[in-house]
This record gives C-alpha cells, sequence and structure tokens, in this order.
C-alpha cells in the first residue's frame, strides 16, 4: 500500500507519521476490468482515487449521449471530481471509465474529506491537483470552442504518435465531443487528400507533414 501512496501522492514522503498511516489504514486496492464505469455523473461520490495500473478516462456526456473526453489518467495520477460531492460549491458530473484493466487506489470520500480537515499540507497538495485538472478542462474547452474539428481532428491524430493507430470513428467522436458521421466525413476528406488511409478500424498516416499543417493552421 504504502509503495502505490509513494506513486501517487509526490509530497508522500514529507508527510507526517501520523498522516501517513492513516492514508495506510484507510486507503482500499479496488480491480477492474477495461470498459467498467468507475464513477458517473452524480450517482456517486466515491473519494479520492490514484492509478496503480492501468488507464481511465474522464468525461462529461449529454442527455442525447454524446460525450466529450475532458482529461485521461494514468499510472501515478489522481483524481479528485470523483469527490465532488464533498468540495464546496462545485458540481461536477464527471465519468470515469477504464480504458484497460485497472488496479486503483481509493480513499473512500468521508475519509478523504476527514483527513483534508486535519492535514493542511495535504489540502494545499489537493488544490494544487483541482487546478491543474481545471486547466485541463479549461483547454479542452478552449479548444471546443475556438478551433476549427479538422485542426482538432489533425492534433487528435497526431498526438497518438503513430503511423498506423487502430481506433473506430465512434471512439475518435467521443473523445472529441462531436458526431460519429462528422469524424467520418473529416477522415474521408482527408483521405481524398492523400494525408491518410482508411480501412476498417484503422487510420495509416501517409503525409505527417499535410496533417501537421491543418494542424498548426
Amino acid at each position: 500500500m504504502e509503495k502505490i501512496l509513494k506513486k501517487s501522492i509526490r509530497i508522500y514522503n514529507t508527510l507526517s507519521k501520523d498522516e501517513k498511516k492513516f492514508l495506510i489504514e484507510n486507503s482500499k486496492i479496488l480491480c477492474f476490468k477495461k470498459g467498467h464505469l468507475v464513477h458517473k455523473g452524480d450517482e456517486t461520490c466515491l473519494g479520492l482515487i490514484a492509478v496503480n495500473k492501468g488507464s481511465l478516462k474522464a468525461f462529461i456526456s449529454s442527455d442525447s449521449g454524446k460525450q466529450i473526453t475532458l482529461y485521461k489518467l494514468y499510472e501515478g495520477d489522481i483524481c479528485l471530481f470523483t469527490a465532488a460531492c464533498k468540495m464546496k460549491n462545485i458540481h461536477f458530473d464527471i465519468n470515469l471509465i477504464c480504458e484497460e484493466d485497472c488496479e486503483i487506489l481509493l480513499l473512500p470520500v468521508d475519509l478523504y474529506e476527514e483527513i483534508l480537515k486535519k492535514s493542511k499540507k495535504i489540502s494545499n497538495y489537493i488544490n494544487e491537483i483541482v487546478m491543474a485538472r481545471f486547466s485541463d478542462v479549461m483547454w479542452i474547452l478552449e479548444q471546443t470552442v475556438f478551433h476549427s474539428l479538422d485542426k482538432r481532428l489533425a492534433n487528435y491524430l497526431l498526438n497518438l504518435n503513430k503511423k498506423d493507430i487502430e481506433i473506430t470513428h465512434q471512439k475518435i467522436a467521443d473523445e472529441l465531443g462531436t458526431a460519429r458521421e462528422v469524424i467520418s466525413r473529416l477522415l474521408k476528406h482527408f483521405e481524398n487528400d492523400n494525408i491518410l488511409k482508411l480501412n476498417r478500424n484503422k487510420i495509416t498516416i501517409i503525409n505527417n507533414n499535410a496533417l501537421l499543417e491543418i494542424a498548426e493552421k
């Protein structure tokens, strides 16, 4: 348990013995399969989550089912919005799903609230993480509002850093917060311009420079 806490909580080694003891005794390990919905909107209030193995995706969804990805969580990352019910003046209906088989550390919400009251050092550290996550969310908002979809799609494909990308059009649409049909049309347009080649659930980049020009325009 302590090994996981050291990996996930950057300030762990600077904490007092009592603070460390509290975290060790009250945290627990949970395992989930790929595709498991760990947290759904405001229906659950789990507490502090730290990723030990695997990866998770944080997203919001509309009543119509449209999704937009806010950020990803990998080994050593912490998610706090799963404890939003205890965050004063914050109402954040976030969903959290496993993109791979996951092992996570959970500090249940009531105990999370207790340690925040007891430890100023941990409270300050948590505030830093909250601000960083809000920066991630604001960046996504900026991209969605101010940048054209073809530019966002080009950036998304480039950031995957692969020539051959095994992915569905629906997954890309969910990541970018749009409809599958829109993504399919844009990808077909890129294919007609000899930027990439489309196969079933696979995209092959054949002109990286052209894709880069779209991303930077």
